[in-house]
């Protein structure tokens, strides 16, 4: 430090609001943390599901660092809640999956959620007016 650390995943939400060191960043290790982490100075998040929540926290960072009122960090952390009510890598590559079958590949001990977990999971996102406009890379 300061070299080569410059900055932490709080995956614990023990140091982002306490540990304060001139040069070094704090990313929180969810969406629902970001809108606090960035009012008390963090740069950001690290966050799996930002896989599908991107286009949702890069609006929460922007409106945040121009100035403008929020209006979707309610949507953001409900999503993120969704997602938490399950195993979260399996979640995330079960509702990925639907659009790339790629992300059926998953590694033991994680699996894909079970027909009925991954209908409810897409049922209460649909009721959150939840949309992924899948990014692809060109």
């Amino acid at each position: 430090f300061p070299e080569q650390i410059i900055c932490v995943k709080d995956s614990s939400y023990n140091l982002y609001e306490h540990l304060k060191i001139p040069g070094f960043s704090i990313l929180p290790g969810s969406e629902v943390k970001l809108l606090r982490g960035l009012e008390i100075g963090c740069s950001g998040i690290i966050t799996a599901t930002c896989n599908v929540t991107a286009n949702l926290s890069r609006k929460i960072y922007d409106d945040f660092k121009k100035n403008i009122p929020q209006t979707e960090n309610d949507k953001l952390c409900n999503v993120r809640s969704v997602f938490d009510e399950y195993n979260l890598i399996s979640a995330i590559h079960s509702y990925l999956s639907e659009n790339d079958s790629c992300y059926k590949n998953i590694l033991p001990p994680c699996s894909l959620l079970n027909e009925y977990d991954k209908n409810k999971l897409f049922d209460k996102l649909k009721e959150l007016n939840f949309e992924n406009n899948f990014l692809k890379v060109a």
